[in-house]
């Protein structure tokens, strides 16, 4: 979920994990967690698809 609210936003934003807590319930720091694995990912992806 966290890697598509990245895809779907264009990349990362202030408040993603919050949002995503009030949207789909349970902790911010959890979907902090998830957000920063995603956003790793998110990175890589992005790197690939410009080379």
């Amino acid at each position: 979920m966290a890697l598509e609210a990245l895809r779907t936003s264009g990349g990362p934003r202030r408040g993603l994990a919050a949002a995503l807590a009030r949207e789909h319930g349970g902790v911010v720091r959890s979907w902090q967690r998830a957000v920063n694995e995603a956003q790793a990912r998110f990175e890589q992806e992005s790197g690939a698809a410009s080379s």
